[in-house]
């Protein structure tokens, strides 16, 4: 499968139509989404979505998902019957790794992607492969974004670069396709070229013969609420160090933190509560299929009820254009990454925390832990207001 968005999928065309490839080579076999310019009203967004609405209908694409059926190009192939285990998946967006929680390969080729449009067929080293056993049972209040973070800190970059991380374990077992997809979407940020989650539930595993470049092992037991520092997701510390921080923003969302596992657990934090006043959350479901489970779920009641804006199948603040940061703002978020300038004004601070924490933080108006909150109340429509 080739996966495409709104940023690039009209750039890839127009470069192939330069280079003489008039038509996609496998249109079945293509993915494209608008996910990043949804609420866009420059000219050139609004002029690459009409060009990819005429394009993917000549093209015959199988999935194109306009706004109204949109999503994030990392979440959305797990909904469509379009991803399965063994599966090579190539984008051009960073993030394609994460959908190794399915047992796929996921490689992000940036505009090398024009290749597989053109001629459906792509180069690619075979990366080394760093194997992760996990076993233990989670604490209370740890989700996967914080062993995610912490695993991904201990590997670093200079192992992690162009490799393949195969997490296996007792705790994969019974790991979700959230909490798998976290783990694979994390560990982008050192480098890794892919990441694969081949347990039971995707059907496959390693050959018994097989040669890893290094064998980890680690207890998740041991890992407690982490949060990572500006300005790199790699500075990852307890949660303990930055409480306190004064926030003015807060994001749930992104590809990595706009899942059921997140939405539920924020949920569950805002639920009677209201957030803090100066304090701006935004709650963005990766795709409008978590956003209806969600609504199912009453899910989005609860989050809105406590004052959040709700939007939908965005990446957001993520992108930096949707909610910006201002001069001056202090961010908690599940966002992918936390530079300096991500989320807008290159004067604003973001830190990167699991969505309970984020939640908690938005109630008490700086960096908490859900279990220190007081007991909340009952709140009410006009209570928000």
């Amino acid at each position: 499968m080739i996966a495409a968005h709104d940023l690039n999928y009209h750039r890839h065309r127009k470069l192939i139509a330069s280079l003489g490839y008039a038509n996609l080579a496998t249109p079945d076999k293509v993915l494209v989404t608008i996910d990043h310019t949804t609420h866009s009203a420059a000219p050139g967004h609004l002029q690459a979505q009409a060009f990819m609405r005429a394009d993917t209908k000549a093209q015959n694409v199988r999935w194109f998902f306009d706004t109204g059926r949109h999503g994030i190009s990392h979440n959305l192939p797990l909904e469509t019957g379009a991803l399965a285990p063994g599966m090579l998946v190539v984008a051009a967006d960073t993030r394609a790794p994460a959908l190794g929680c399915d047992g796929a390969i996921g490689i992000a080729l940036g505009m090398s992607v024009t290749l597989a449009l053109a001629t459906g067929r792509v180069w690619l080293r075979v990366p080394r492969t760093i194997r992760i056993d996990l076993h233990g049972t989670p604490r209370r209040g740890v989700m996967s974004r914080d062993i995610a973070q912490w695993i991904a800190a201990r590997i670093g970059a200079d192992a992690g670069d162009y490799k393949c991380i195969e997490f296996c374990g007792p705790y994969l077992h019974n790991a979700t396709q959230d909490e798998r997809h976290t783990l694979c979407n994390a560990v982008v940020d050192i480098g890794a070229k892919t990441a694969i989650c081949p347990d039971a539930s995707t059907r496959w595993c390693s050959d018994d013969n097989a040669v890893f470049d290094q064998r980890l092992a680690w207890d998740v037991g041991v890992i407690e609420p982490q949060i990572c520092l500006p300005p790199d997701p790699q500075n990852c510390v307890p949660l303990a160090q930055a409480l306190g921080t004064p926030i003015t923003s807060a994001f749930i969302g992104s590809c990595i933190g706009g899942k059921m596992e997140d939405l539920r657990a924020a949920a569950e934090v805002l639920r009677g509560r209201c957030v803090a006043p100066g304090v701006r959350l935004t709650v963005i479901p990766a795709t409008q299929a978590i956003y209806r489970q969600a609504l199912r779920e009453g899910l989005i009641a609860d989050i809105s009820l406590a004052g959040a804006e709700v939007a939908v199948g965005i990446c957001g603040p993520c992108y930096g254009t949707y909610a910006p940061l201002g001069d001056g703002d202090t961010s908690i978020c599940t966002a992918t990454r936390n530079d300096t300038g991500r989320l807008g004004s290159m004067q604003s601070t973001v830190y990167i925390a699991n969505a309970a924490v984020v939640a908690a933080s938005a109630v008490a108006g700086r960096i908490a832990n859900p279990a220190a909150l007081p007991e909340h109340k009952p709140a009410t429509a006009e209570g928000v207001i």
